[in-house]
């Protein structure tokens, strides 16, 4: 979704993708609630060919869970050259792992909600979107034209506690798969919102207990939805006739039947909270139940969730 929406506004783009795709250059089709645009400039390369593009920019968006299977030599090999490399909503530790050069590493967050269709057709099905970077010359060269597609652009020196922040709100995003429903679904019901609260508060506890920082997001803010689930349950009464298309990325992978690390999040909180000390109830018994679709499918909803955790 960004590299279309960057090659709309005259950058030039090539995805690297895990697989062979046979093509060097199709079309991405982005589809917004006011219509649709087409990218059609975009090359196309596979991970494992021989001479990666130079490049003034290096944009990783590799899920948490596939850049943990990522190998040194081969990411390294991808970000050659000198420019700075964005790694997006990922774990921090992960480039320290991969050794992208401090020099040349910025970290970034993507709040969007983008639902891939069809191969290369996605959705932008969120109301508002933001992006959060780290500050680099090049950095303000290359994002600020998404603000002409309706992003909110925001440059920080650490990107850190917003991936932190993103981290603990992308808990939730299990037990909302796990019904076949989206968040603003799941959260119209008593039963969906106490089992956000109790896995949120779970994620709060556990990073104020292992010292990570947390910044405020623009949108998606946990705290900000922990806060209206404990203090007001009517604001997710409204607009429940509106079609909501916003899958996550879990339901997503559900829906495609990927299974594979389908538990990650919430089983990485639970590695964190064990080394310091911490024994999660909440967000353990739903990444027992991750399998749950493979076997016997959804849950009918959340207050059939909520009964098979208790």
């Amino acid at each position: 979704m960004l590299g279309g929406l960057l090659s709309l506004s005259g950058h030039d783009v090539t995805l690297i993708g895990r697989r062979q795709t046979g093509q060097e250059s199709r079309p991405v089709r982005i589809v917004r609630p006011d219509g649709w645009l087409l990218a059609d400039s975009i090359r196309h390369s596979h991970g494992g060919d021989t001479a990666p593009r130079a490049a003034e920019a290096t944009l990783v968006t590799l899920g948490r869970q596939h850049l943990r299977t990522m190998r040194r030599p081969e990411l390294l090999r991808l970000v050659a050259g000198d420019g700075p490399v964005y790694l997006f909503n990922c774990d921090p530790a992960e480039a320290e792992r991969l050794a992208v050069p401090r020099e040349r590493r910025r970290f970034g967050v993507t709040l969007t909600t983008a639902v891939k269709l069809q191969e290369g057709e996605v959705e932008l099905a969120a109301p508002k979107s933001a992006l959060i970077m780290e500050k680099h010359p090049i950095g303000q060269q290359v994002f600020s034209c998404l603000g002409s597609h309706g992003f909110e652009i925001q440059e920080v020196d650490d990107a850190v506690p917003f991936l932190n922040a993103l981290f603990l709100y992308q808990l939730i995003f299990l037990p909302v798969a796990l019904c076949n429903l989206t968040v603003g679904a799941f959260l119209a019901g008593t039963d969906g919102r106490e089992l956000a609260r109790n896995i949120l508060r779970e994620g709060f506890q556990t990073m104020e207990k292992a010292g990570q920082a947390l910044a405020p997001l623009p949108i998606m803010d946990p705290q900000d939805l922990l806060t209206r689930l404990e203090k007001k349950q009517g604001s997710f009464q409204a607009n429940q006739d509106v079609p909501d298309r916003a899958y996550n990325t879990v339901l997503q992978s559900y829906l495609r039947g990927r299974q594979l690390e389908i538990a990650f999040l919430n089983r990485r909180l639970v590695e964190m909270a064990s080394a310091v000390g911490l024994h999660l109830v909440w967000n353990w018994r739903v990444v027992q139940k991750a399998g749950r679709v493979a076997s016997a499918g959804f849950y009918r909803d959340p207050a059939e969730l909520l009964r098979s955790l208790q």
